[in-house]
Order: C-alpha cells, then structure tokens, then sequence
C-alpha cells in the first residue's frame, strides 16, 4: 500500500492549539518512525490486558510477602540472598524500611509480545519510561478523531497514583529524571506542562534541584520554594551514587515527610522473579499467594527462566525445566555447547546495573555465534553474585503488517514487523487500572524489540 496524506489530516492536526502536535512535530517528538493511526486490538485483547494488569498487581503483593518472609526466616533463606547479591548494606536495608514494608509500585508496565497462540510477556518494569510520550501520542491520535485504548488517561492516572496521603489530587508532585534517565526528560516535561494546565501542580526537576529541610522537600520554581508532597523517583537506584543528596531524600521518606514514588525497593526490580516463579519448590507459594485464576494466567505469559548461578549441581541433579538435545541440563555447560537450535533464548541481567535496562546487556543465543555464546554464558556466571544474569526462553513475536509514514510524512507505505505491547497501568484504591498501550513494531530480522530508529511507534486503539 501507498498512500499520500491528505490535506484534511493535516489541517485538523494543524488546526488544533494547546497541546496537539503537527505531522512534521510528530516526527520530532520520536526517534523511531510513526504511523498515521494507532494500532488496532479487538476487544477481548483490551479486556484480557484488564484482566493482566490485577494479575501483576497481585504478584508485585505476593514478590513484596515472599521477600520479606525470606527475610524473617519464614521462608527460604535463598530467595533474599539472590534479590540481594551486588547491592550494598545501605540499599538492602533501605527496601527493608517499616515505612515501606507493604508498598509496591505505583506505576506497572509489562512487555507484551503477541506470539502464536497468545501473548508472553519478556519483561515487568516498575520503573518505567515511555508514559510521557504515550500520553503525547495518545493527544495526537485523539486529535484526530481515534480512540485510544484506556480506562483512564495517563494523567489522571498518575495524577491519582501519585496521590500523597490526605493530600488527594492536590498532591504537589516533583518528577526527579536524573542523568542515567535524561534521554525521556523531554516527554516528562511535556507530561509535567500538560497536568499544570489541567491544575495539578507538577514540576520536573534534576537532583539536585531538590531542597530539603527537616520538615521536606522543596523545588525552586521561578524564584519561589514549591513544597512537594510526592516524589516521583525517576532514576534508577544503582546510580544512587551520582544522585545529590540522596540520603536526604531516603531518610525523608523514611520518616515520612515526603512520599518517594516507587519506594526504594530494589528486590522489586529484579527480573529474576520469573525464575523464582516458576521454580518447584515455590509453587505451592506461588498457589496460596495469587489464587488459582491469577496464577493460571502469569504461568500463560512468563516464559521459563533460570538464574545463571555458578553453584556446582550434584551428579544425582538438573537444572529444572531446561534440557537440550541431549536431555535434562546437569550443568551450565552443557547449555554453552547448544546447537543454534537448542539455544533460543535469552541472556540479561536480572538488575540493579546499568545494563539491565533499556534493552542493555541483551544477548539472544540463536542470533550471536556458538563462541559468542559460549561466552555470554561465561560472562554471565562469572559475575556472579555481583551481577545476577537470568537465562529466559526466547518467544518469537508474530508478524504483523501496520501502515506507516514515509519520505518525511509524504507517503503512507506497509511496515511488516514483529510487534511489542507495553500497558500502563496505574494503581489506585487497590486496583490497577489500565491506560494507554504504547506498541513498538521492529523489522522481522531484529530480535530484540525497541525504540530503535528504523521502529514505529504508535499507541493501541479498539
């Protein structure tokens, strides 16, 4: 297909004031490609999504108990040795603080890639990005007379989610992007300037903008100290190190002075939680914590993973769950002289580093050569325990066809592409509530979906 852009599309962009964006501004605000409309899911998809987001919600609660019950010896030891290994003393007990004890993340985003016969979802981030520019486009496509998929918007969304107690939706709310997450600094300006103008009062701010007394946290906003109710920390906590005052921020928190949103729980981060998951000796945990619905669901959509740790396997033992060619794995090594058959999967780190987002530190074994992987493998057991690696089961995406821009917004031509769905979900009254879905779409060839250059983005519509 090849189309061009008719005159009245561009007029009714073009027309719009406040916060609409033009075609041409559209293209300045990604990266990556756009489309001219969002991409279509049917109803029972958006009713699924409903259904996944409680489900998560569930489990980040039931991650949450498990810990702390490893913690206080009242289940097994392992579970926190392995969330806590590579961190130092003071972020462990920081996730261990009674201000915290029952909170989880405010804001969930799963990676979601439609596969044959359903969906699997490769990643869970409870520190995401891309909300800012979901909103954006969600403007833009409303704008032109779509309807985005959502229950609620991501203003409103976050505007509740961030809700300090007996502050309500007067919450005054600072977003912190620090240097390691300058690059969606923009979009979060852009986010902070739309819920001004609807009369939420919300700043975006460096670290070290941040002033702090004993009694809070102020940002200086045109020559005045803003009190702030809600911190919403975006920065990742193993860059604690380059964010100015840090200590001061967390012993707020603690004394609940200000709210820091997520909480600094760095066990709640990890990606090895779907190893742990589908680990035998943890599903009658797993059973009593999420219910049989909930649980159903997750086993569905969470690839098999495994925590590449070093640890000698007894001759009389296997790894659970991974085999090759030559049956059940007694050793890592065994995985390392896979076939290019035999290895499609997935190496990454579990967390708290700066690889383990952001598409870093990636490695799909049937896409790099056996020496390479043989390699990764090596790379991945030798830094242990400093950085935990996870092995997770590759799950190819399907191919979709979606239209997209081309020739700097002249031509309309057909994308062919494997697509990746990432809802946000926000957490209110106990409840997650789903709001857009921002879709990524790569060429076929790539194997790991991102907001590469040659991607399109869009968000999802009915």
């Amino acid at each position: 297909m090849s189309d061009t852009i008719s005159s009245r599309q561009t007029a009714l962009v073009e027309s719009r004031t406040g916060f609409s964006i033009s075609l041409n501004e559209l293209g300045a605000v990604l990266s990556c490609r756009s489309s001219p409309v969002p991409f279509k899911i049917s109803l029972e998809e958006v009713d699924w999504f409903r259904r996944l987001g409680d489900c998560l919600l569930s489990f980040y609660k039931a991650q949450n108990a498990l810990y702390m019950a490893s913690v206080a010896g009242q289940a097994p030891s392992w579970v926190s040795q392995y969330l806590d290994n590579g961190k130092p003393d003071h972020i462990v007990e920081l996730g261990r603080a009674k201000a915290f004890k029952d909170e989880v993340p405010p804001i969930m985003r799963p990676d979601v890639l439609p596969v044959h016969g359903g969906f699997s979802i490769c990643e869970l981030d409870s520190v995401p990005g891309g909300f800012g520019l979901a909103a954006r486009m969600v403007d833009y496509y409303t704008r032109l007379g779509h309807r985005p998929v959502g229950d609620i918007t991501i203003e409103e969304g976050f505007v509740r989610a961030m809700a300090a107690p007996r502050r309500g939706q007067n919450t005054s709310i600072a977003i912190v992007v620090s240097d390691e997450s300058v690059d969606y600094l923009s979009e979060m300006k852009w986010l902070a300037g739309k819920l001004g103008g609807m009369g939420y009062a919300t700043y975006v701010a460096h670290p070290r903008d941040l002033c702090y007394t004993e009694n809070g946290v102020s940002v200086k906003v045109g020559g005045c100290d803003i009190a702030i109710d809600t911190v919403y920390r975006f920065m990742e906590l193993f860059d604690f190190r380059n964010i100015s005052k840090w200590e001061l921020l967390t012993f707020l928190a603690k004394g609940r002075r200000v709210r820091l949103a997520p909480t600094p729980k760095s066990f709640l981060e990890e990606k090895l939680w779907f190893a742990l998951f589908h680990h035998p000796a943890l599903n009658s945990y797993w059973e009593g914590a999420l219910g049989a619905e909930c649980r159903i669901m997750l086993e569905e959509v969470i690839p098999a993973t495994w925590i590449l740790d070093p640890t000698p396997i007894p001759p009389h033992a296997v790894i659970p769950g991974l085999s090759t060619e030559q049956g059940p794995a007694q050793s890592w090594d065994r995985i390392q002289k896979a076939s290019k058959r035999g290895r499609q999967m997935v190496i990454k780190p579990s967390g708290f580093s700066p690889a383990a987002w952001g598409s870093r530190g990636v490695v799909v074994g049937h896409d790099v050569c056996s020496a390479d992987w043989s390699r990764a493998i090596e790379k991945a057991l030798s830094a242990f325990p400093d950085t935990t690696y996870v092995l997770q089961e590759y799950k190819r995406p399907v191919r979709m066809t979606l239209p997209v821009f081309a020739d700097g917004f002249r031509r309309i031509e057909n994308f062919v592409g494997r697509v990746r769905l990432s809802p946000y979900y926000f957490i209110e009254g106990g409840h997650a509530r789903l709001s857009a879905i921002l879709a990524t779409a790569c060429p076929s060839d790539k194997k790991v979906i991102h907001g590469m250059r040659d991607a399109v983005m869009t968000v999802c519509a009915v």
